[in-house]
């Protein structure tokens, strides 16, 4: 299915450890039959989905909800349940996740203590999920002072749950514009996941960017294609008189297309992570084309300035 198009998945979660949504049959387990069932549990889970899945959120909202540390009377299960995964899909990264921490400031810097007292324990932690929930009037300038603390834990983050309840539609689509611009911008972030976009399958209807049968977007959904398709996309036609062309774009996935004559003589498919030099060979053709790529670095300027 989603393999063909070249969609990367996260997998979300493998643990959950809130009282109203574990398992109902945990709940009444002896802490050994229960310690054997998780072994069970993400021993077969990361054999399935191994090579398949990029990230994995390995416990779910581990600073509010503490089921498996009370249950099993186990203060470190959590480190247990990052190093079993990584052990049965090393290749896969394992992230925390967690909610309020820009949206709210409760445990912002709690969430920052734990990823670093997880990197100096050896727990195989290689990312921070945030989950973005958000509502009400939003200030960037708050939201980024609350990232760069969580970036002091010096691991990647992702926006994982990004949604914002709104009912105004332009309102919306200028909040999604200014929290999309800041995380594209912020160096510590690298990538933003929606939790959820069509108003027929959101578990807030009022921060769908969709709506209807035939899921059009609305303002806040057209706002969003712009920045992805237009804003922060490359696409250069140069025309080549000697053997390199130097240009900046932004990183991604590409498709090299050579032009002669108004026909397509070559194409090549190109993933840009950093800078790089690509190099077409066209011997075949009787002509030779060297480009170097390099990344543009993308800083967020208000654009009310």
């Amino acid at each position: 299915g989603i393999s063909l198009f070249s969609i990367k998945v996260r997998g979300h979660n493998i643990f959950w450890g809130g009282k109203n949504v574990v398992p109902s049959w945990q709940k009444d387990m002896d802490p050994v039959k229960l310690k054997q069932a998780m072994q069970k549990h993400v021993t077969e889970l990361t054999h399935t989905f191994k090579g398949r899945f990029q990230h994995y959120d390995v416990e779910n909202e581990n600073l509010h909800l503490h089921f498996y540390e009370e249950k099993l009377k186990d203060p470190n299960i959590t480190q247990w349940m990052f190093r079993e995964t990584h052990k049965h899909d090393p290749n896969a990264k394992c992230f925390l996740n967690e909610y309020d921490i820009v949206a709210g400031y409760m445990t912002t810097a709690a969430y920052e203590d734990q990823a670093i007292q997880f990197k100096q324990q050896g727990v195989p932690v290689e990312g921070m999920g945030i989950q973005s929930h958000l509502r009400g009037h939003i200030d960037v300038a708050v939201i980024k002072r609350r990232l760069d603390e969580a970036a002091l834990a010096h691991l990647p983050i992702w926006i994982t749950e990004l949604d914002i309840v709104e009912t105004d539609e332009h309102k919306k689509a200028k909040k999604y514009e200014d929290l999309m611009r800041l995380y594209f911008s912020h160096p510590s972030v690298h990538g933003v996941m929606f939790w959820g976009f069509w108003d027929g399958h959101h578990w807030r209807k009022d921060a769908a960017i969709a709506n209807g049968p035939n899921v059009t977007p609305n303002a806040a959904g057209r706002k969003v294609q712009e920045l992805l398709k237009k804003t922060w996309r490359t696409n250069e036609t140069h025309d080549f008189s000697g053997l390199d062309i130097k240009t900046r774009a932004f990183k991604g996935s590409y498709k090299l297309l050579v032009h002669r004559n108004g026909k397509i003589i070559h194409s090549q498919n190109v993933q840009l992570s950093k800078d790089s030099t690509v190099t077409l060979d066209l011997n075949h053709l009787g002509k030779f084309l060297s480009i170097l790529l390099y990344w543009v670095t993308f800083r967020y300027k208000d654009h009310r300035q």
